[in-house]
């Protein structure tokens, strides 16, 4: 944290401990809200409460949707209703649906009654859709204009709407039914003959969203498309809504804090630094119990090669190592496959040659790291058996690693569920039981020999 804001907070701190709790919000009236909200972060859950109830209620509307999940509900069961619904009422749709998603069944009828009623249909439309899909994060002030519009009476259009959009870029064009024939460009529109139809000076719409799309998948495509803001429609190609960058920006950071929280077993950053202890443990025990399960079977299987250990002890010497090694790889290999398909990178139709290079990748250092092994244990034994064992066993321990932490995130994805999953313990645990077995295996080939 800068200077600054220390200062800032080490202000705000004194002045709510001492009940001047008007004064410190004046204190953050000017700030910028992601700034606001910074400085709630990190004050204790009363005085985070006692603040925000004190900011007027469109700095609040600014500073609540740059919460962490976890500070908006703590703020939100103690705000009243009263405040709440101007809160909402000065939010986009969007953002609006989801405090109302938030909230209890009856308070949330209540903000909705209340607020206006243009706004509150709005709401009510959008809490339909899942809010995984294009529809739970589209917002639906948008400008758009028909077909047979002048690009004058498109101008006064946008007066009328201006209060309501931001971001305002382009204008999407319809028929008289509704469905999206076009996007007009607003740095086109100014530069257009007033008497000019929208229809006529209109472009094609590259990137048109499906309602029912994976907001993943959204994200994905506003990548690849370097998009701004795109419309988004119905089966029927009617125009409901729009989603903008900033939305998309979102949805990133959501995927990616939750591919990582999962890799380490968890799930959720408001739940996991809460003090819900039951339901933390509750979410890391299975991994934990996975890799519990693993080092049960790893130990099993030194039992059953007991003999080949108490006739050539020095085996036991490479165990670690050879664990440890596969594991490694086997975690370098899910991760990448892991945030491939978090950033689009990695699909089914590309599997097959990521697959491929992977193994090629694997094949290259498990020869220098097999070599390097292999002399180590030459030279420490003085067994000429050993070393091309040890050798044999990384170099086909890395690559089965590989081969595994790269098509069980693949397997994952397939069967619907969140790849990230297959990481950390999963892929960590299976590796090291089959790194065991390799070991041995080529051991016991060549065990005459070791034991000569």
């Amino acid at each position: 944290m800068a200077t600054w804001d220390k200062q800032i907070l080490s202000q705000v701190k004194a002045l709510v401990s001492q009940g001047e709790v008007d004064q410190a919000a004046q204190l953050l009236q000017d700030m910028h809200p992601a700034e606001i909200s910074h400085v709630l972060e990190m004050l204790p859950d009363d005085s985070k409460v006692l603040l925000f109830n004190a900011l007027n209620a469109k700095t609040a509307a600014e500073v609540i949707v740059e919460l962490s999940e976890d500070s908006r509900q703590q703020v939100l069961d103690f705000l009243q209703t009263e405040k709440l619904t101007e809160i909402v009422d000065d939010l986009p749709s969007d953002e609006a649906t989801d405090i109302i998603a938030d909230l209890p069944a009856e308070q949330a009828s209540e903000v909705l009654r209340n607020i206006d009623a243009e706004d509150s249909a709005e709401v009510r439309t959008l809490l339909q859709y899942d809010e995984d899909t294009a529809g739970g994060i589209m917002q639906m002030e948008m400008v758009q204009a028909r077909t047979d519009w002048t690009v004058s009476q498109v101008i006064d259009h946008i007066r009328l709407k201006g209060d309501e959009v931001e971001n305002l870029v382009n204008i999407f064009v319809v028929d008289n039914q509704q469905r999206l024939a076009g996007v007009l460009p607003l740095a086109k529109l100014v530069t257009a003959r007033p008497d000019a139809k929208a229809g006529e000076i209109m472009e094609p719409c590259d990137l048109v969203i499906r309602v029912d799309e994976d907001q993943e998948d959204v994200a994905h495509r506003f990548r690849r498309y370097d998009a701004i803001s795109a419309p988004v429609v119905d089966e029927q190609g009617r125009l409901l809504g729009r989603i903008t960058g900033d939305d998309v920006m979102k949805v990133l950071e959501e995927e990616t804090s939750e591919d990582f929280l999962r890799m380490a077993g968890s799930s959720g950053d408001d739940i996991i630094y809460s003090g819900r202890i039951l339901r933390v443990t509750g979410m890391r025990l299975p991994w934990l119990l996975t890799n519990l399960f693993g080092g049960m079977v790893t130990g099993w299987l030194l039992w059953l090669f007991r003999v080949r250990l108490t006739d050539a002890i020095f085996l036991i010497s490479f165990i670690p190592v050879i664990m440890s090694m596969s594991g490694n790889v086997g975690i370098q290999s899910s991760t990448i496959m892991v945030r491939g398909f978090a950033v689009g990178r990695v699909s089914f139709a590309n599997l097959w040659s990521i697959v491929y290079r992977e193994l090629r990748v694997a094949l290259v250092m498990g020869l220098a790291c097999g070599t390097v092994a292999g002399s180590v244990a030459y030279l420490w034994h003085g067994n000429a058996t050993l070393g091309p064992v040890v050798g044999l066993s990384m170099l086909v321990a890395i690559l089965a690693a590989s081969l595994i932490g790269t098509l069980a995130p693949a397997a994952f994805k397939k069967i619907k569920v969140d790849p990230a999953v297959s990481a950390g313990p999963f892929v960590t645990t299976f590796n090291d039981i089959m790194a065991i077995t390799i070991y041995f295996t080529i051991a016991t080939i060549f065990y005459h020999h070791l034991v000569v």
